[in-house]
């Protein structure tokens, strides 16, 4: 008879990684990087990349452990099947992948936590490693040359809020495919179409940031970039088409409560063009971003009430899928 994990509930779930990164966050007071500046220097660089990587966490990643949260205990069965070698594509500082993914998967799995942050793959070592079931490692899944000592070294892979970043979700997928062994099987989660994302390419069009989004493009999610209006059969016919048996694939529409102050640190924690603005620009800036993100897909528009919130929508995609054991 099937036994569930320990950790069972959502809400143990929920306990569980909100108290263990509030536990981390207070005893993180250095991170594993290296720098040939000098020591004072280091010592800035250190605190800098902890900064961005717990603002990331703190501001950006709220939505994403409720997202991720709902799949994990949708396929809780699936995950407690798991075993052998895993692949977490997109770990980010290891918080999920250490205290939501290891406890539901089997009692014989590992995971390879996979990043192409070096810092982020430095602060989950330092923060949110296993010395017998987890470990962190620098990969880019869109590569065009996977690591030849990884190809096929994988008995399952995970993805959560990580691919709608690619700009060429086909490789990412066809790089899974190969990562994988026959019979592996993947289980993924992203965003398939999100309203916000359209601000960065609508400023674009404003002059005095032009020069600084003109790749904005890139970072909106690839259906979505290319109007499909179907983006759960677009979806399912690249999986197909690429070689894997899809078990599922679905499209949810999701939405989530921000107030005025939260919903700016979301944006700041995820924005990929704050870094190229100038200092004298930013607060135009992220003020501009913020109202283009309302006026694209709000539910509930914020009023003149600063306590007001507001509730943004946007559709995920989840795919949960096997490469056929014989493969050509």
């Amino acid at each position: 008879m099937y036994e569930t994990p320990n950790i069972n509930t959502k809400d143990e779930v929920k306990k569980s990684v909100v108290e263990k990164r509030v536990q981390r966050a207070v005893a993180a007071t250095s991170i594993s990087y290296q720098h040939r500046d000098s020591p004072l220097k280091l010592n800035e660089t250190i605190d800098k990349i902890v900064m961005e990587v717990e603002n990331y966490m703190g501001g950006g990643s709220d939505m994403q452990h409720r997202d991720a949260l709902d799949v994990v205990q949708e396929f809780s069965y699936e995950l407690s099947k798991m075993s052998g070698k895993c692949l977490d594509i997109g770990s980010g500082p290891g918080d999920i992948t250490k205290d939501m993914l290891l406890p539901m998967l089997g009692e014989n799995a590992e995971i390879v936590g996979a990043d192409v942050s070096q810092a982020m793959v430095n602060y989950a070592r330092k923060n949110y490693c296993d010395s017998k079931r987890l470990s962190y490692m620098v990969l880019n899944i869109e590569t065009s040359e996977l690591p030849a000592d990884q190809i096929g070294k994988y008995d399952n892979a995970l993805s959560f809020y990580c691919l709608h970043w690619c700009n060429d979700l086909r490789r990412a997928f066809e790089n899974i495919y190969k990562l994988l062994r026959p019979n592996g099987k993947a289980l993924t989660m992203f965003i398939g179409r999100h309203g916000g994302f359209n601000a960065y390419t609508e400023l674009q069009q404003v002059p005095k940031y032009r020069s600084y989004l003109q790749d904005a493009h890139l970072y909106v999610p690839y259906f979505q970039r290319r109007l499909c209006t179907d983006i759960r059969g677009s979806l399912r016919e690249m999986l197909a088409d690429i070689g894997f048996e899809i078990l599922h694939c679905s499209t949810r529409e999701k939405s989530y409560k921000y107030s005025q102050q939260s919903l700016k640190d979301h944006i700041l924690a995820i924005n990929p063009f704050l870094k190229r603005i100038p200092e004298d620009m930013k607060s135009d800036f992220i003020n501009h971003l913020v109202y283009k993100v309302i006026n694209k897909n709000a539910l509930i528009p914020f009023k003149k009430n600063v306590n007001d919130h507001v509730i943004l929508r946007y559709d995920l995609l989840i795919a949960y899928v096997q490469k056929p054991l014989l493969t050509v």
